[in-house]
C-alpha cells in the first residue's frame, strides 16, 4: 500500500475546505469562551452570579404573588378572629389555660405562663422564668411539652382542681397561623408600649382599648382611663377620657389605697411624665399603663410595622394584628347607630384609629306646653376646603430616644415571686 503524498493531502484539504474552516472557527470560539469564563469567574464569580440570578427570579415571583398571599392570609386571619370571638369570646378559654398551666407547674414558683395560643382544637402557653431548667407539666395534667418553654393541650381543658393564683388579664394582640395570640397583661412589668408605624399602632391600641373596655365591671378591670383629649383617636365609648395631668393626679390619690386593677392608656409621654408613671406603677401593683408610642426603658414593647405585624423578640411574639383590627372595624360598622348623627359629624379620616367616638351631643330639652317660635334657617357658610388626601408624615418608623438618651436594655426575665408581683 502506497503512503499518501503531500499532493494527495493538499487535494483532500481543498476538497474539504469549508468543513475545515467551520471546525477551526468553532475551536476558536470555544477557546475565547473559556478565556472569557475564566476572567468572569475571577472578576465576579460564576456561583455568586448564579445565586444572584436565582434570587432575582425568586424575588420577582414572590413580588408578583405577594398581593394574592396577603389577601389569602388576611381572609384566613379574619376567619380565625371571628371564630375565636364567637360566643363567650377568647378570654374565658385563655384564663382557663393560664390557671391550668399554673396548677401544672406544681411548686415551681419561678416559672409562669404569660402568653396563650388559642387554636380551634388545641391551645398552648409560653412560659417565662428565671430558672435554667424548664419544668415539665405534672403527670396528671393535660399539658405536654412541644417546644422549649411551650406547652400544648387539647381543648376543652378539665376543670381546675384548685386556685390558680392571681387574676389573669389575657388580651388578644394578633393571629399566628390558626392560633389567636393573647398576652396576659397581668404579668407585664407595669408598662406596655406599642410603637412603630403610627397608623397601625393607633389601630392596634384602639383594638386593645376596646377589649379592655369589655373587661370592665368585674371582668378583670375595675377602671379604664384613657388619657386623651376629646376627639382623640384613643378615646372610646364607655370609658373615662381625661387629660393626662388629671389622670395622673387621680392615680396619685389611688396609690394611697389601691383596690382592684386600673388601666391607664395614654400617648407617648415626655421624660418627666414617664418617670412619674414609673413611680406610680412601682408603688401600685394594681396599676397597668398602655402607652401608644415609643417609650425608652419599657420592658414589654410591641413593635408594629406598616403591614400590621406585631413583633416582640423578648416575648417570643410574632403575630399579625391586621385581622384583629379588621374584625373590630367590621363590628363597629355593623353595630346599629344610637340615633341620627348631628349635622356637624364627619366621617373618620382615612387611616384613623378611632374605635368609637365620644358622644358630645347635648341632651334634648324637656318638652313644654309653650310652642316654640319658628327658627329661621342659618345662612349657608363659605364652602369648606377640600380635605387633603396626602398621607400623614410617618416619623415614628425611626425610633429615637428622648433627650439624646440611649434606650435602656432590660432582660425579659422577671425575678421569681408570687403571681401578680412585678
Amino acid at each position: 500500500m502506497n503512503a499518501p503524498s503531500f499532493g494527495d493531502l493538499g487535494g483532500s484539504m481543498d476538497a474539504h475546505r469549508q468543513t475545515l474552516l467551520t471546525v477551526l472557527t468553532i475551536l476558536e470560539l470555544l477557546i475565547l469562551l473559556v478565556v472569557l469564563l475564566r476572567w468572569f469567574d475571577r472578576r465576579y464569580g460564576l456561583r455568586g452570579t448564579g445565586r444572584r440570578i436565582r434570587r432575582g427570579i425568586a424575588g420577582a415571583g414572590r413580588g408578583l404573588a405577594a398581593p394574592v398571599v396577603a389577601f389569602l392570609r388576611l381572609r384566613r386571619g379574619t376567619r380565625v378572629v371571628r371564630e375565636r370571638f364567637a360566643g363567650p369570646g377568647p378570654v374565658p378559654a385563655a384564663r382557663a389555660a393560664i390557671v391550668s398551666a399554673r396548677l401544672a407547674l406544681a411548686e415551681r414558683d419561678d416559672f409562669w405562663p404569660y402568653l396563650v395560643l388559642l387554636g380551634p382544637d388545641e391551645l398552648g402557653v409560653r412560659l417565662a422564668g428565671a430558672g435554667a431548667d424548664v419544668p415539665r407539666p405534672a403527670a396528671e395534667s393535660a399539658w405536654r411539652v412541644t417546644a422549649p418553654r411551650v406547652w400544648r393541650a387539647r381543648r376543652p381543658l378539665p376543670p381546675a382542681s384548685g386556685p390558680g393564683g392571681g387574676d389573669p388579664l389575657p388580651i388578644a394582640v394578633g393571629v399566628r397561623a390558626r392560633d389567636l395570640v393573647l398576652l396576659d397583661f397581668a404579668r407585664c412589668p407595669g408598662i406596655v408600649s406599642v410603637h412603630g408605624a403610627p397608623t397601625p399602632v393607633g389601630r392596634l391600641v384602639s383594638a386593645l382599648v376596646a377589649q379592655l373596655a369589655a373587661l370592665t365591671d368585674g371582668q378583670g378591670v375595675q377602671r379604664l382611663i384613657v388619657a386623651a383629649e376629646p376627639g382623640d383617636a384613643l378615646g372610646t365609648a364607655g370609658v373615662d377620657c381625661l387629660p393626662l395631668p388629671t389622670a395622673l393626679a387621680a392615680l396619685s390619690q389611688r396609690a394611697a389605697a389601691p383596690a382592684g386593677r386600673t388601666v391607664l392608656v395614654c400617648r407617648r409621654p415626655d421624660p418627666p411624665t414617664a418617670a412619674q408613671l414609673a413611680a406610680l406603677v412601682a408603688d401600685d401593683p394594681g396599676l397597668l399603663v398602655l402607652v401608644a408610642g415609643y417609650l425608652p426603658g419599657s420592658r414589654w414593647r410591641l413593635r408594629v410595622d406598616l403591614a400590621g405585624r406585631v413583633v416582640a423578640p423578648e416575648l417570643l411574639l410574632d403575630a399579625d394584628s391586621t385581622p384583629l383590627v379588621r374584625h373590630r372595624r367590621s363590628r363597629r360598622q355593623a353595630a346599629p347607630a344610637a340615633g341620627p348623627a348631628p349635622a356637624w359629624a364627619e366621617e373618620d379620616p382615612p387611616g384613623s384609629a378611632v374605635t368609637a367616638g365620644v358622644s358630645s351631643v347635648p341632651a334634648e330639652p324637656a318638652a313644654t306646653d309653650t310652642p316654640r317660635p319658628p327658627v329661621a334657617p342659618a345662612p349657608a357658610g363659605p364652602p369648606r376646603p377640600a380635605r387633603s388626601t396626602s398621607p400623614p408624615a410617618n416619623d415614628d418608623l425611626i425610633e429615637l430616644p428622648h433627650d439624646g438618651q440611649r434606650p435602656m436594655a432590660h432582660s425579659s426575665v422577671e425575678p421569681p415571686g408570687p403571681a401578680g408581683d412585678r
